[in-house]
């Protein structure tokens, strides 16, 4: 994608070529005093792109001493792909306009900054003799491009798969209650069990979208968390829906109040909870879910292991992706897991899963606990 360059950062590098270009005493300092005070990165080169000045900026955005760039080439910063459109430009032997364009640069700290470039052929000027940069950096706007691209990316999905998720469990009743309707002599209890079961996957499907967006617009409360209840609730309102017999045990070991949002909190709980149960492994004697809670004065960390099926290690890396299953028979609507991570995001915590395919699941949770703030 090209961008164009600021019209104002194009313009204060012209100014900054007028003093090049200047006479006079006090034009290095001039020069010096303008573009040492710019946010921009500012370098010149040789025609063999070996680089003479840079401005002091390439510390603050790059973390590379100004000195440490002198008498190196420009290709040891610049991307590669970039190499052989710069070397074109500096061939060129119309040098009326400068050329625009936009690089990915490594820092010190590894973290990649995006900056609109301008190059300006200054090699026929005797003072220059050379090729005048200017690196503005863009990578809040990159970063922004990128998370509105993201959106609009789920926003597809969500549309297209929330219409046929809610669609087909409808169709599904509909269907039923016509077979009904034309074997009058068949016991109707089957098919209300059937219609009542698609029912259930229509409210609980429901039920996600509500959760995705409360935890998209809802601000972050900061209260005292009762976690002994939250998670009484969140069994007893599973083992009502599922009726389920799995052993659901829990522990919790605090040294300090836990501080945070409730709702999200449950949020959370109700969807590792339910994920657990429903991939319990019905082949195995006894199945369990075991919840341990540490609460310190800094972070609650929250694991969450079954002796369910498990995720097979290929599945792993895509779990907490939005409408993602790993096959056409898994259960559920696929927003569950990417609601728990993207609830956890917004805690500013993290999320961990460990599993061994065929003997269980450990999901790792951890929040930061806001109680010297609150």
């Amino acid at each position: 994608m090209k961008l164009e360059t600021p019209i104002g950062v194009k313009q204060d590098l012209y100014a900054v070529l007028d003093f090049v270009k200047g006479d006079g005493v006090s034009t290095e300092n001039m020069f010096k005093a303008l573009v040492e005070k710019s946010n921009d990165i500012i370098l010149i080169t040789g025609k063999d792109f070996v680089i003479k000045y840079v401005t002091g900026s390439v510390e603050k955005l790059l973390g590379i001493a100004p000195e440490n760039a002198l008498g190196k080439s420009l290709f040891e910063f610049i991307e590669v792909a970039k190499a052989k459109s710069i070397k074109s430009f500096a061939q060129c032997t119309d040098h009326k306009e400068d050329k625009f364009s936009e690089v990915s640069l490594r820092s010190v700290n590894g973290d990649n900054r995006y900056f609109d470039v301008t190059i300006s052929n200054l090699l026929d000027n005797q003072k220059v003799n050379g090729l005048v940069i200017n690196l503005h950096d863009i990578t809040a706007r990159k970063h922004t491009e990128e998370k509105l691209l993201k959106a609009n990316n789920e926003l597809d999905q969500f549309i297209y798969k929330t219409s046929h998720d809610l669609r087909a469990p409808l169709l599904t009743a509909l269907g039923l209650v016509e077979l009904a309707q034309k074997d009058p002599e068949k016991d109707k209890h089957d098919y209300l069990n059937m219609i009542k079961q698609s029912l259930q996957n229509l409210d609980n499907f429901i039920e996600d979208i509500n959760s995705f967006y409360r935890n998209e617009k809802l601000a972050v409360r900061n209260e005292r968390i009762d976690f002994d209840q939250i998670i009484k609730g969140e069994i007893e309102n599973l083992r009502s829906a599922n009726g389920t017999d799995i052993d659901i045990n829990y522990n919790i070991t605090r040294v300090a109040e836990l501080i945070s949002d409730s709702i999200r909190l449950k949020t959370v709980m109700t969807n590792v909870l339910s994920n657990a149960i429903k991939y319990s492994d019905p082949n195995k004697e006894t199945s369990y879910v075991n919840v341990d809670v540490q609460i310190t004065p800094d972070t609650c960390q929250v694991v969450v292991e079954d002796n369910g099926i498990g995720i097979r290690e290929e599945y792993l890396k895509s779990i907490f992706d939005i409408f993602y299953r790993a096959d056409e028979n898994a259960k559920g609507s696929g927003l569950g897991l990417y609601i728990v991570k993207d609830t956890v995001d917004k805690l500013n915590g993290q999320i961990e899963v460990h599993s061994d395919y065929g003997k269980g699941t450990a999901f790792t949770i951890t929040i930061p606990n806001f109680l010297s703030s609150n």
